[in-house]
């Protein structure tokens, strides 16, 4: 149990870190038209409207639609419709219409629907409709439909309809 509680309250700052990140990005004001940022490579490719990325010279991060995007060290970032995406050191996120996805260390986070994904080191997690997954050290969580599934340590766990799940 106690490694559980530390590793969630590991996996609680790397979110607050992230969250820090994008809130410094939020405070740059981009040039009036659409609403959509593009950095590929650390370089701006787009940068129009509310939406803010930033990338590192190994990386992309997408950002539409009122969203934040940031990804560094051979990461993928994609936010749209008022979302956030981090993913740092070869991982990916995703979040789509009002999410935060997250992802750390080889690991993808998807979160779709005022939902919220995070993945840490070797992980996958997935949320949907209103959903939390937290996902670390070599495991899978689904959650789908107003559910909470967190696995940690070499595990998986789903939960679907209203559930919460947990492994190990």
């Amino acid at each position: 149990m106690l490694k559980r509680i530390g590793l969630m309250l590991t996996v609680a700052a790397m979110m607050a870190l992230m969250l820090a990140l994008s809130g410094a990005a939020l405070a740059q004001e981009a040039p009036g038209g659409g609403d959509v940022c593009v950095s590929i490579k650390g370089d701006t490719k787009v940068d129009k409207g509310e939406s803010t990325c930033s990338s590192d010279a190994t990386s992309k991060a997408v950002a539409v639609n009122d969203s934040t995007a940031e990804a560094f060290a051979d990461s993928k970032a994609k936010a749209i419709n008022n979302s956030t995406a981090g993913a740092s050191e070869n991982s990916e996120a995703t979040a789509l219409n009002d999410s935060t996805a997250e992802a750390f260390v080889n690991s993808e986070a998807t979160a779709v629907n005022d939902s919220r994904a995070v993945a840490f080191e070797n992980s996958e997690a997935t949320a949907v409709d209103d959903s939390l997954a937290l996902a670390a050290t070599n495991s899978k969580a689904t959650a789908l439909n107003d559910s909470f599934a967190g696995a940690f340590e070499n595990c998986v766990a789903t939960a679907r309809n209203g559930e919460v799940e947990s492994c190990p």
